[in-house]
């Protein structure tokens, strides 16, 4: 079965109700729907962008089964959910003018918003653009496609920064996998984000690495077998599972120094290799 081309059509009629929709500019079809690679798990992801706010019933025209999940009073953006079909559809309403702001925070100014990254991916793989102004979009698609050297070297200095890794050795003295798990996991969500913005590519929230063996294709610049590295993070025995991650850090910031070479890996290394001596 093709799991895009069957959202694809179920959420159609979804997509020509809001882009018919007075005071919608355009909408917009997102996530692995768009991109084609859904599976029998995912949700499909519907963008709405509006000239003005909406009310709560514009909102919940399009569709009966539209569960509202942002008050109406929130401000940009809104969100709504769905059901077509047995599938489960997000929907996202947003300003064009904020989508505007966002733009011009994050590219222009460099600033490394993870709500404004993760809008950047969304716009990066939308498809089948409709309403009365698809043209906004593809403005904004066209400003995405070149990501600022300024915004990875932001990120980096960021999430570069990955601290406290003798936590580690002290999780595993104390026998704790709960909080071993949630440093590993902090630090691999630090890791990937640098990767990201090392090779210009947009991702704001930790569901862009949902599906790493397609992530590891599309990073140029990266530690070598780093899915299968990244699973062995999360599956090998902690004293294993600890090196193959200290590795894959140390394997990044030899990343970052030969292909963005105005960050100070040096400061960033010092403070990952910082340690704490326990008492005897």
């Amino acid at each position: 079965m093709d799991h895009s081309a069957f959202r694809r059509t179920a959420v159609a009629p979804v997509l020509a109700a809001y882009a018919g929709t007075p005071g919608v500019d355009a909408v917009m079809l997102g996530g692995s729907t768009a991109r084609g690679d859904a599976d029998r798990w995912s949700d499909v992801e519907v963008g709405v962008f509006w000239s003005r706010p909406p009310t709560t019933a514009e909102r919940l025209a399009p569709a009966p089964s539209v569960r509202p999940g942002t008050p109406e009073h929130a401000g940009s953006p809104w969100f709504d959910y769905l059901s077509v079909d047995g599938l489960a559809v997000d929907v996202e309403h947003a300003l064009s003018s904020s989508v505007d702001e966002t733009l011009d925070r994050v590219l222009a100014a460099n600033v490394p918003d993870p709500d404004g990254l993760t809008l950047l991916k969304g716009l990066v793989d939308g498809r089948e653009i409709a309403g009365p102004r698809p043209e906004l979009v593809h403005t904004w698609k066209d400003r995405a496609a070149t990501y600022p050297r300024g915004l990875a070297s932001a990120i980096v200095e960021q999430d570069g920064a990955i601290d406290k890794f003798w936590r580690c050795q002290m999780l595993i003295e104390r026998d704790n996998p709960v909080l071993l798990a949630r440093e590993f996991l902090r630090m691999t969500n630090q890791l990937l984000a640098v990767l990201h913005a090392v090779n210009g590519c947009y991702s704001g929230h930790i569901l862009a690495f949902k599906r790493l063996d397609t992530m590891e294709a599309e990073l140029t610049h990266a530690p070598h077998q780093l899915a299968a590295r990244l699973r062995a993070v999360f599956t090998a025995p902690p004293p294993q599972a600890t090196e193959i991650l200290r590795q894959l850090i140390e394997e990044t910031y030899d990343v970052i120094e030969a292909h963005l070479p105005k960050v100070d890996v040096e400061r960033l290394r010092t403070r990952f290799r910082a340690t704490r001596t326990p008492t005897s």
